[in-house]
């Protein structure tokens, strides 16, 4: 008769529990540990950076189509104040269509809310004013948008 020898090592079954608890563990620490929000955050206010270039382009096609270089038109029933043929700081965010639970206005400066410091999570549109063959400096900052 043959002995039974002794059983070593794991069974299929303790090595699928084993990896389904892993599983279930990993899914809930992982956000934790990969935190995507300052990407989200980033990602808006690129969004904003794309818009104010857009709608700088499109008032500024307008404008030259009117003749206007400096004064003012009236533009999805606003009135856009223009300067050189652009739109100037104070009118640029009345042109864009955004989420006020997240950007915050003014004068040409879009910040977005939840970050910690504003000024390192913002887009901005300056119209630079010395000549009118000079177009808006719109940038944006998301060096800490966490």
């Amino acid at each position: 008769m043959k002995a039974l020898q002794k059983q070593a090592g794991f069974t299929l079954i303790e090595l699928v529990i084993v990896i389904v608890i892993l599983g279930i563990l990993a899914a809930t620490a992982a956000p934790k540990f990969i935190d995507l929000t300052g990407d989200a955050r980033s990602s808006v206010v690129e969004a904003v950076k794309g818009s104010l270039n857009s709608a700088a382009d499109l008032a500024h096609s307008k404008a030259l189509v009117k003749g206007v270089s400096d004064g003012d038109i009236s533009i999805a029933n606003q009135n856009i104040t223009f300067v050189n043929a652009w739109p100037d700081n104070d009118s640029i965010g009345l042109l864009l269509t955004y989420d006020v639970a997240d950007i915050s206005a003014s004068a040409g400066t879009f910040q977005h809310k939840d970050a910690s410091t504003g000024t390192t999570c913002q887009a901005t549109y300056n119209n630079n004013t010395s000549t009118s063959e000079d177009r808006p400096i719109i940038g944006s900052v998301v060096t800490d948008c966490n």
